[in-house]
């Protein structure tokens, strides 16, 4: 059977979706680099039909769901008091949920401070100490960012849930519609021969 009604379908229904989920991406501040550029899909034909994967880069799904941080107390800065940690993100469904990641045990590689001094560079950032007003050097920022992270955690965005999920109340009706469109056209070619 001919399914170009179908596959077209589905690769605009893709399309839509990861365009909607690069411009709150970006409607968040977190657009324009490398994560934003990974946001990809495919169709793939499978024994049941048609699959449509998402993709992107590792970290893309901290961003869309959050991280819980280890709560605890921050002493000084914008950041100072005691924060529980807990972080939540919406579903593609619309559901609010806890963050399915958590910070582990603080016996990491240093892959987050790895990260955070790119970024620093990246950014052009200079802190600041809070009590003296002193500019203060990159790595004690590396250190007050990682930290403040740590306890804290990270808010998901939900940049690509938000979008999928307006994607899948549109899918079905339309599919059908499309499925509809590939049967009569299969139809009118074997009436036809």
């Amino acid at each position: 059977m001919d399914v170009t009604s179908i596959t077209n379908y589905l690769n605009s229904w893709g399309q839509e979706v990861i365009t909607n989920a690069k411009l709150k991406l970006r409607a968040g501040g977190k657009g324009g680099g490398a994560l934003e550029q990974s946001i990809n899909f495919k169709v793939k034909p499978d024994e049941k039909g048609f699959v449509v994967q998402f993709s992107m880069l590792e970290y893309g799904q901290y961003m869309d769901k959050g991280v819980k941080g280890a709560g605890g107390e921050i002493k000084t800065g914008k950041n100072a008091g005691t924060w529980g940690g807990r972080r939540y993100y919406t579903t593609w469904e619309g559901k609010r949920k806890d963050s399915p990641y958590q910070y582990g045990s603080g016996r990491s590689s240093g892959s987050i401070y790895k990260g955070i001094g790119s970024f620093i560079k990246k950014k052009g950032l200079k802190g600041r100490d809070s009590k003296t007003g002193r500019y203060i050097t990159n790595k004690s920022l590396e250190f007050a960012i990682v930290k403040t992270i740590w306890v804290k955690g990270i808010h998901g965005i939900s940049f690509f849930q938000e979008p999928l999920g307006f994607g899948m109340k549109k899918l079905i009706p339309l599919f059908k519609f499309n499925l509809k469109e590939d049967i009569l056209n299969n139809l009118s070619k074997t009436t036809l021969s």
